[in-house]
């Protein structure tokens, strides 16, 4: 069931959809102080193994040293180039493309070629910048804050969750990362509510509503969580049991939508665990970085072995097709918003979008801004 009865008030101003003023603002209070997913274990199995990425404008280099994982500011400490360019790769050492410094896992200085020409040098301060990285499974998170809450205080009761889950019997089957022509919260906006789907979605999904009886909304200042009774689909509900059954996979025929505020999905049924990540790289662009596991139970059965690969192609397919029909949507929502001269409303079935709406607005309001009609609605919440 919907927590709440009636429609709500929207809790933020259009501007803080496109304004660099409130992007900047949002960086600091929002994305500087917290984890973010960057991928996975599976992305870089052996040592040596790197990927790279930009992280809230910040260049990153991830590294696998023997089975341990690290994260450094990809910037050399010599004369500042980029350690490396290349989005992923291997190498036999960390080395600076540029002259050929070589670095630890530590951060600090393995190999200087030619290090005579460098005396007295001072390898404390020729360390490497190291971010914080902590792992949840298969999982990898870091966090651009110096100190701060651990990764298992931000994912809360999903730590052990994912932990548990993420072993041997799930394989990574999907990986997605894209740019979206949107500020970061219009796709997490869509991300937690069904109201788009019939018309955006209507080839995948059926095209009515899932019933409120078979939904369970819970809104907390920090999360949110969709609980879906699958049985409702008795085709959807029919096959994830005969499957999961071939498999040797618990059966719960429950969806879980779970969003992490203020920018991380995690889904899970019985055969899949998709984690997700909206990184904002713009007032009006978004970075999505998203990976997608299945369950592969016994492979010496040959009709487990099928199901597991059915269920990884139907997995893959399926949502690449949803991805690129939400990503074009997120232009024309975004072009809407910087010139629209509407309130705006917001239905009980969206009431998951109020609920993050709540949280950004919470946490950026100046202390002496104040949103119409916000007092109502934060009443509507509590109660």
């Amino acid at each position: 069931m919907f927590v709440h009865k009636n429609q709500l008030a929207y809790q933020i101003p259009p501007e803080w959809y496109y304004s660099p003023a409130h992007y900047e603002r949002e960086i600091d209070r929002l994305f500087l102080p917290t984890w973010h997913f960057v991928g996975s274990k599976a992305d870089m199995p052996q040592d040596g193994d790197f990927r790279t990425l930009e992280l809230l404008g910040t260049p990153l280099l991830i590294r696998n040293f023997g089975g341990q994982y690290h994260a450094f500011l990809n910037v050399c400490s010599h004369r500042h180039c980029q350690l490396t360019s290349e989005a992923r790769g291997h190498s036999d050492a960390l080395r600076c493309q540029y002259h050929g410094w070589e670095y630890e896992a530590s951060g600090r200085t393995r190999r200087i070629p030619d290090a005579g020409c460098f005396r007295p040098f001072d390898r404390e301060n020729a360390r490497l910048r190291k971010f914080r990285l902590e792992t949840c499974g298969d999982l990898l998170f870091v966090s651009l804050a110096r100190s701060g809450p651990g990764l298992r205080t931000y994912l809360g009761a999903f730590h052990d969750r994912l932990e548990t889950l993420l072993d041997e019997n799930w394989r990574l089957a999907w990986t997605w990362e894209h740019d979206c022509a949107s500020n970061w919260k219009l796709p997490v906006e869509n991300t937690v509510e069904s109201y788009h789907l019939p018309c955006v979605h209507s080839g995948v999904f059926a095209s009515v509503y899932p019933s409120e009886a078979a939904q369970q909304h819970d809104l907390h200042e920090n999360y949110s969580t969709l609980r879906y009774d699958l049985s409702e689909n008795k085709t959807i509900s029919f096959w994830q049991r005969w499957t999961a059954g071939v498999l040797g996979a618990d059966s719960s025929n429950i969806y879980v939508h779970h969003l992490v505020h203020p920018h991380l999905v995690i889904t899970i049924n019985d055969l899949v665990i998709y984690v997700h990540v909206y990184l904002p790289t713009s007032p009006t662009t978004t970075r999505a970085i998203a990976r997608a596991y299945t369950y592969r139970g016994d492979r010496r059965n040959p009709l487990a072995w099928l199901a597991a690969r059915s269920t990884a192609w139907n997995t893959r397919s399926g949502l690449l097709k949803v991805q690129l029909e939400d990503a074009a949507v997120m232009g024309p929502a975004q072009r809407g918003i910087e010139s629209s001269v509407h309130r705006g409303c917001i239905g009980t079935r969206e009431e998951r979008v109020y609920a993050f709406q709540k949280f950004v607005r919470d946490r950026c309001a100046a202390r002496d801004q104040r949103i119409p009609e916000l007092a109502t609605a934060n009443r509507q919440l509590a109660s």
